[in-house]
């Protein structure tokens, strides 16, 4: 059935300039003709680099941790995530992650658009 995923058929999408996350997108236009919604899994290991500052201008987006902690930052503010925390980034937001634990962070995502490409992400320049 094609619309029953796992991990392995997932299509990976680095996240640009950092080498210590995985980030596997399972749901969106080019993996089931998705017509709304993003959904991915993402990795970050421990003491990584930050995925810096950035927006998604045209979608609002969903992080739930499954396993782990690591550091999400919206707007102004930095909160630890832990495993069963939930954060929602309103569209337009400025945001980040980073993992400067000593434990792998896991998590899924969901951006409101088909593709990541159709979120707007721009990077902030600060």
């Amino acid at each position: 059935m094609k619309y029953l995923l796992k991990l392995e058929d997932g299509r990976n999408e680095p996240i640009k300039k950092l080498d210590n996350a995985q980030r596997v997108v399972l749901v969106d236009k080019d993996t089931v003709g998705a017509e709304d919604i993003t959904f991915a899994y993402c990795k970050f290991e421990a003491k990584t680099a930050t995925h810096k500052k950035h927006t998604h201008q045209d979608a609002e987006e969903v992080i739930y941790i499954l396993k782990g902690k690591g550091i999400s930052g919206l707007d102004d503010a930095e909160v630890e995530m832990q495993q069963g925390d939930t954060m929602f980034i309103p569209r337009g937001a400025v945001h980040w992650f980073y993992n400067p634990f000593d434990e792998p962070v896991e998590m899924l995502f969901i951006y409101t658009k088909p593709s990541l490409q159709e979120a707007g992400y721009k990077v902030v320049e600060y």
